[in-house]
């Protein structure tokens, strides 16, 4: 995990985690491939990313760190915003484990997933500062990509599940990205300049030096993280 972390730091890192891989033909006896193959017919493309999702529920918590920080450097792929987004179901992923055991009201959970709140006092949200720092900045990064990809977030309720979690939360650097993230999940944008929300987060993100994901720190290390060009990276 700490390795495709690492990767993904660079362009080409993201675009290997990201790029869709065919299933294998079987080989028959004789060593040639199985043209009738019926798994090979059936199997849809999928990626390294997609594969590595479930480990986001791992109980390692330096695998947690790894794979939310290869999520959130992908998200800094616009160009692979919609298919993060329709595809692969990232919302999702980055979500559940920032739903904690509360109780959400009846409305909150209109148009909210019901993995996200059917546990409900036996949810337990992410324990790890870093984690969550790397899940709710992917959050914003998506939300970063364009209109229409907050349009998407918005609608998959994301706003609820961040509310509570903020409620709960400790950390300053953690809570400060989840207010970012509401601001513009609450705008109303209709009326507004084309371009300036999206200007308005692009600067957010880019004043926040260290939101490139950089190795995770061990589970006795502090949450300091080294300062980096974002410029350089995006």
């Amino acid at each position: 995990a700490a390795v495709l972390m690492n990767a993904t730091q660079i362009e080409q890192g993201r675009r290997f985690v990201m790029k869709l891989q065919h299933k294998k033909k079987k080989k028959k006896p004789d060593g040639t491939e199985d043209e009738d193959d019926d798994d090979y017919k059936h199997a849809r493309p999928t990626s390294v990313l997609q594969s590595i999702q479930p480990q986001l529920r791992s109980k390692n918590v330096l695998r947690r760190r790894g794979i939310a920080g290869s999520i959130k450097n992908c998200c800094f792929e616009k160009d692979a915003s919609y298919w993060l987004l329709h595809e692969v179901n990232i919302v999702k992923s980055l979500l559940y484990p920032l739903a904690g055991p509360e109780e959400l009201d009846p409305d909150d959970k209109v148009g909210l997933d019901p993995d996200l709140w059917l546990e409900g006092p036996d949810k337990v949200r992410e324990p790890d500062e870093f984690t969550r720092l790397c899940l709710v900045d992917a959050i914003l990064l998506l939300l970063a990509s364009g209109r229409r990809s907050r349009e998407y977030i918005r609608a998959q309720r994301t706003y609820v599940i961040l509310k509570v979690a903020d409620m709960s939360e400790e950390s300053e650097d953690v809570s400060a990205s989840i207010d970012e993230c509401v601001q513009y999940l609450r705008r109303d944008e209709e009326g507004c300049e084309e371009g300036s929300s999206d200007r308005r987060l692009e600067d957010v993100v880019r004043g926040r030096r260290e939101l490139l994901a950089l190795p995770a720190p061990l589970p006795s290390a502090g949450m300091a993280m080294p300062k980096e060009d974002f410029d350089a990276v995006d």
